[in-house]
């Protein structure tokens, strides 16, 4: 990942970590990572300053909120992942299905949630431009736009490559899986750098996949 990092990840996700919370940090750095390139243009072009930083704190902190109400909820898409949703859903939550990708527009639990996770995010988006002296038409263009190439990287990445893995198993213990994927790998209670309590977990759960470094395997 390279504008999310271990640090961040412990202070804005609730514990434990869950193959959810690797979705919330691979979806949220993808974000970053085209913010990265679009907010200088956006900048030249309207003549405003977007500050790269803040904007990366409050989608960190809106979409760890979003991700504990879908947890916190009794009836969530979230619960039964394949299962079907009531057209009814779609049309109170005004989405027009065929704007999204051709996988996220088959009617299922799965991919309510998508659709509602990248909702949010353009949310996020739309409001932050907004702040940054932008007007509302354009900003929600600019923010529709940004949403819906997050979709299509979860398309591409999180459909195509890995079937709804992190989604369909959004209860289970994700944390050595995200620390494999992190430039700084997340602290490991098994070495003694952050506690079980920290993590949520416990210490059967911890299947560490960090290389062993060099002392490790001369002290062996």
């Amino acid at each position: 990942m390279k504008y999310v990092n271990a640090n961040e990840l412990l202070m804005f996700l609730k514990p434990p970590v869950t193959r959810l919370s690797v979705f919330v940090a691979e979806t949220v750095d993808a974000a970053l990572i085209m913010c990265a390139n679009a907010f200088p243009k956006m900048e030249e072009e309207f003549q405003t300053t977007i500050d790269f930083p803040t904007f990366k704190f409050q989608l960190l902190k809106t979409m760890s909120e979003f991700i504990e109400t879908c947890r916190e909820q009794e009836e969530t898409s979230l619960k039964n992942p394949r299962g079907h949703v009531e057209e009814a859903r779609y049309v109170n939550a005004h989405i027009n299905v065929s704007l999204w990708p051709k996988h996220i527009q088959k009617n299922n639990g799965e991919n309510f949630f998508i659709i509602a996770y990248c909702t949010a995010y353009g949310d996020i988006m739309f409001r932050y431009l907004m702040d940054c002296g932008i007007k509302a038409e354009t900003a929600q263009q600019l923010a529709s736009q940004s949403l819906l190439s997050l979709a299509k990287w979860i398309d591409e990445n999180c459909i195509k490559k890995c079937e709804y893995e992190c989604i369909r198993r959004n209860e289970s213990n994700g944390y050595c899986a995200l620390c494999s994927f992190m430039i700084q790998p997340m602290p490991c209670p098994k070495k003694n750098e952050i506690s079980y309590v920290r993590c949520g977990l416990s210490e059967d759960e911890i299947n560490c996949k960090r290389e062993e470094t060099l002392i490790d395997k001369v002290m062996m």
